[in-house]
C-alpha cells in the first residue's frame, strides 16, 4: 500500500514539472537496493529561443446558411441552408426604394446650401480660410451670400492651374470679376461658350461655303467678316445671359445698383440677397433685351463698315467686281443685327437658359447634362440663322439657287 502510495505521489509530482515545461527523468526502479520507495530526479529543460512559423491555410466561405441555430454567433441566429450568399449587391430583386433607368436617369434637384458652417467645411478641405479669399468674396461670405456650390466653383478655378484662372488674371479688374462671377454662376459657362462658338462658326462657313461656291478663295475677307461678326454676336447672348454672382462690384449710382440686382435671366435662381419677383424677372427681361439689341448695333455698324472696305479695296483692283453674297447697307446692317440679338437672340437665349438650368439640375449625369444642352443648341442655331438672313435681306444658297433657276425660266419664255 505504501509502494502504490508512493508511486501515485511521483506520478502527481511528474505531471506537475511535465506541466511547467520541465522533463522528468526516471530512473530504474531501485526497489531492492534502497528500500520499497523508488526514486526521481528533476530536470529542468534549457530555454528555446528558436522561432517557429506556422502555416495557415485561408478558408474561403462556402456560402452556406449551415444549418446552425445561432448558439455560437453573437450577432444572428442560424441560417437556413440556402446557396445565397448574404453580401451579395447585385441581381437583387427590386425593393422599391428607387429606380436606376441607366444613362437616362434623373435625380432630385440639389439644394444651395448658404450655411457659415458648411462653407467652413469647403474652405478647409481646400486648406484656406475666410481671410485668405479675395475681397469681394470674403464679403460674400462672411455675410452669407454665397452658398457652398458656389464657392466650390470659385475654388476650383481659383487655386488649381487651370486656363479659366490665367484668364481671369489676364483680364482687366471689372472683366475678370465679371467672368469669375459667371463661373461661379454656372460651372458649365465655359463649355456652353465653346460649344456655342464651335456651332456658330461652322453653320457660318457652310453657309459662306455654299454661297459663294468657287469665288469663297477670293471673297475670303468677305466671309472672314460675316463670320467674325456672328462670332462677336453670339459671344455677346451668351455673356449677358449667363447667371452672374458678382460680389463687391462697385455701384456709384442708385440705376447701377438697381440693375445689378435684376437676373440675368428670368428663370435665374433666387438666393438670400437674390429675391427674384415676377416684376424683377420681367423688367430683367427688357433690360437684357436693350442691352442686346445696343451691342447688336454696334456689332452691326463695324460689320457694315468692314464689309464696305473690303468691296471698296476689290473694286479698286477689279471695277467689275461684284460679291458673291450682295453686302447690306449701312442702315440695313445696324437695325437687323439689333432686332437680331435684342429681340430673337433674347427669347431664345433666355428659354434655353431656363432648358439648361432643368437639365443641370435634374438629369443625374453630367455626361447626359452636356449632350443635352449641346443638342438644344445646335437645334436653336438651326432656328436662329434663318431669323438672321431674313432680317438682313439674305437668301439662303438654295432659295438664291431656286430664285436663279426661276428667272432664267421666265427669261426663256
Amino acid at each position: 500500500a505504501e509502494d502504490a502510495q508512493g508511486e501515485d505521489a511521483l506520478g502527481a509530482a511528474a505531471a506537475a514539472c511535465a506541466a511547467n515545461g520541465d522533463r522528468v527523468v526516471r530512473p530504474p526502479s531501485m526497489a531492492g537496493q534502497y528500500g520499497s520507495f523508488g526514486g526521481a530526479t528533476l530536470e529542468r529543460s534549457g530555454l528555446d529561443l528558436q522561432q517557429r512559423s506556422q502555416e495557415r491555410e485561408m478558408k474561403t466561405d462556402d456560402t452556406g446558411g449551415g444549418g446552425g441555430a445561432g448558439k455560437i454567433i453573437n450577432n444572428g441566429g442560424g441560417g437556413d441552408g440556402d446557396d445565397d450568399d448574404d453580401d451579395e449587391w447585385f441581381d437583387e430583386e427590386d425593393d422599391g426604394e428607387g429606380d436606376d433607368d441607366g444613362f437616362f436617369r434623373r435625380r432630385g434637384v440639389l439644394p444651395e446650401l448658404f450655411d457659415r458652417a458648411t462653407v467652413e467645411c469647403v474652405l478647409q478641405e481646400w486648406f484656406r480660410n475666410v481671410s485668405q479669399l479675395p475681397t469681394g468674396v470674403r464679403m460674400a461670405v462672411e455675410m452669407g451670400l454665397i452658398s457652398s456650390a458656389q464657392l466650390v466653383r470659385f475654388m476650383t478655378m481659383n487655386t488649381r492651374p487651370t486656363v479659366a484662372r490665367q484668364v481671369s488674371r489676364l483680364l482687366p479688374s471689372e472683366p475678370a470679376r465679371a467672368f469669375v462671377g459667371r463661373m461661379m454662376g454656372d460651372a458649365g459657362f465655359v463649355y456652353k461658350l465653346a460649344i456655342e462658338q464651335a456651332i456658330t462658326i461652322g453653320a457660318a462657313l457652310k453657309f459662306e461655303a455654299a454661297a459663294r461656291g468657287d469665288k469663297l478663295g477670293k471673297e475670303w475677307d468677305l466671309a472672314a467678316t460675316n463670320i467674325a461678326t456672328l462670332v462677336a454676336g453670339n459671344a455677346a447672348v451668351v455673356w449677358a445671359l449667363s447667371p452672374n454672382r458678382t460680389f463687391g462690384s462697385p455701384a456709384q449710382f442708385k440705376w447701377q445698383r438697381i440693375l445689378h440686382s435684376l437676373p440675368n435671366h428670368i428663370f435665374d435662381a433666387s438666393g438670400p440677397n437674390r429675391q427674384y419677383t415676377t416684376a424683377t424677372r420681367a423688367l430683367g427681361f427688357v433690360n437684357k433685351g436693350v442691352q442686346l439689341a445696343a451691342a447688336g448695333a454696334v456689332i452691326g455698324a463695324v460689320s457694315a463698315a468692314a464689309s464696305s472696305l473690303c468691296v471698296a479695296r476689290r473694286k479698286a483692283a477689279d471695277a467689275a467686281f461684284e460679291p458673291s453674297v450682295p453686302v447690306p447697307d449701312f442702315n440695313t446692317s445696324v437695325g437687323a443685327n439689333a432686332l437680331f440679338l435684342g429681340v430673337s437672340g433674347n427669347v431664345r437665349y433666355q428659354m434655353l437658359a431656363g432648358a439648361d438650368r432643368w437639365i443641370y439640375g435634374n438629369l443625374a449625369t453630367l455626361q447626359l447634362s452636356m449632350v443635352s444642352t449641346g443638342v438644344l443648341r445646335f437645334l436653336n442655331n438651326r432656328v436662329g440663322e434663318p431669323t438672321r438672313q431674313a432680317f438682313l435681306g439674305v437668301k439662303a444658297p438654295a432659295e438664291a439657287a431656286a430664285a436663279a433657276a426661276y428667272d432664267d425660266d421666265d427669261d426663256d419664255f
